[in-house]
């Protein structure tokens, strides 16, 4: 198991947050903002820097990267408040290009869009908060297909030289190709609240191509969940721009002749709000090391992180506000652009709440008690991963039989009973004492110390079953 970047995917990250220092700020976006919410300039430059091509096929133009590179780029696009829609286009629409189009239809539709002449976008989500209820219809006619129905908030819709349309067909949901300017089409620009902008689509019998054949529905939501995972590095990102510009601002601020950083309460507050920016962070990683495995761990992974990082990035981004005195909404303050993008976050492809149904939906199907986010296969320590090596198992096994063994009935009774994170020390004291005859009294210490000498992942693995079997 790694859960560090490797040298590569931090190369990316310092080479991103660098160029975007330098040719992207709040100027710069103020002006894109004011033209529309794009830049074809900016968007050459990505192109240029192989952003567009990152997660594309190899074989088509792309970089072949996974979705940690991904996340690694979100998250630093979520910082500099960027406002082309790279996740919308590139991550999305790009993902159903690739895995739903016939051959010829990749050979087309890709390589442009790596080299920054094409922006297709994907047109999917209609009224209410639903990921995958699409009332559209489309029908076959002589020569390809027509389609109908409404579709709401398209990022970058207004823009697009290709949407991709869904609809539901008479064997299951499909995906269609038409062009903007397309007859029966109404498309309608409608600007978003983080600056950026998007469009209301109505069809009335538009002539479409099909991209692909058979039922779309698992490729596109296996697509959307990737796209959710980008959205939550993309929200990490700017919730560590708003810790980063509230900590200077209270340094700057004077009031009772001392700057507010020296107010110790204001100081936890910010405290917290950094420690809230990191549980965002490892549950944004959590949700891109889950983008491309089984449907049920890709949605417990997406869908946890979803909702979990929208609650966080809600206090951090209200306590950002509050600590720049409530002048945050003023246009001058780029703090009030964060809170926008993550207001936006919030109901992008599915609400906090719709993502919280959704997980609490797959964890009860699953046994979540005697499982783990941990997964059995080859071990490797080349890229980010959760892979449980066949040591690691033997060593959980371990564990989880000591514990069964010893752990007694009464001591797990009173830690259920105790409402503090601290064991009280009648329980606490005799339990450790056996521990320390196992020699696992002190799991984080080395041999030379009296600890076990574990590893990171056994650690973890230590205090995941000592949880499980509520060990105090």
């Amino acid at each position: 198991m790694r859960l560090t970047l490797t040298e590569e995917q931090r190369a990316l990250r310092e080479s991103a947050r660098r160029v975007l220092a330098d040719t992207y700020t709040f100027t710069d976006r103020r002006r894109i903002a004011a033209g529309g919410g794009f830049d074809p300039e900016v968007w050459a430059r990505f192109a240029d820097l192989g952003w567009l091509a990152l997660p594309l096929p190899e074989e088509h133009g792309g970089l072949g990267c996974g979705p940690v590179e991904v996340a690694v780029l979100a998250e630093e696009l979520g910082r500099a408040a960027v406002l082309e829609r790279w996740i919308a286009c590139v991550v999305l629409a790009g993902g159903v290009i690739a895995a739903l189009g016939t051959r010829e239809q990749v050979a087309a539709l890709l390589p442009p869009m790596a080299e920054g002449t094409s922006r297709p976008a994907l047109a999917h989500i209609e009224r209410g908060d639903a990921l995958m209820q699409v009332a559209s219809t489309a029908h076959p006619v002589a020569g390809g297909w027509e389609v109908t129905g409404h579709k709401a908030l398209v990022l970058d819709g207004h823009a697009a030289d290709i949407l991709l349309v869904t609809a539901q067909t008479e064997k299951g949901l499909g995906v269609f190709i038409l062009h903007p300017g397309a007859e029966g089409l109404t498309l309608s620009p409608v600007d978003t609240i983080d600056g950026g902008k998007a469009a209301d689509l109505v069809l009335d019998r538009v002539q479409a191509e099909r991209l692909g054949a058979g039922d779309a529905t698992e490729a596109v939501l296996a697509c959307l969940d990737r796209a959710n995972a980008a959205q939550c590095a993309d929200a990490v990102g700017a919730m560590a721009a708003l810790l980063d510009a509230t900590t200077a601002y209270t340094k700057e601020r004077v009031q009772f002749g001392q700057p507010l950083a020296k107010f110790q309460a204001l100081r936890h507050r910010m405290a917290e709000m950094a420690v809230k920016v990191e549980e965002a962070r490892g549950a944004a990683l959590l949700a891109a090391l889950s983008a491309e495995v089984d449907a049920e761990t890709r949605m417990r992974g997406v869908s946890g992180a979803r909702a979990k990082i929208g609650r966080l990035s809600r206090h951090v981004a209200q306590e950002a506000i509050q600590l720049h005195g409530a002048m945050g909404f003023s246009e001058e303050m780029p703090v009030g652009t964060w809170f926008k993008r993550l207001y936006t976050f919030e109901n992008l492809w599915g609400s906090t709440a719709l993502h919280l149904k959704r997980y609490a939906g797959v964890i009860t199907r699953r046994e979540v008690l005697e499982g783990s986010l941990l997964r059995p296969g080859e071990a490797s320590d080349e890229s980010l991963n959760l892979t449980m090596s066949a040591d690691d198992a033997a060593f959980r096994d371990d564990v989880r039989d000591f514990l069964k063994k010893h752990l007694p009935e009464e001591t797990k009774r009173a830690e259920r009973l105790n409402p503090s994170f601290l064991a009280d020390p009648r329980i606490g004291l005799p339990w450790q004492a056996m521990l320390a005859q196992k020699g696992w009294a002190a799991p984080s210490w080395p041999t030379e110390h009296g600890g076990p000498g574990w590893t990171l992942t056994q650690r973890y693995i230590f205090d995941q079953e000592s949880e499980r079997a509520g060990e105090p």
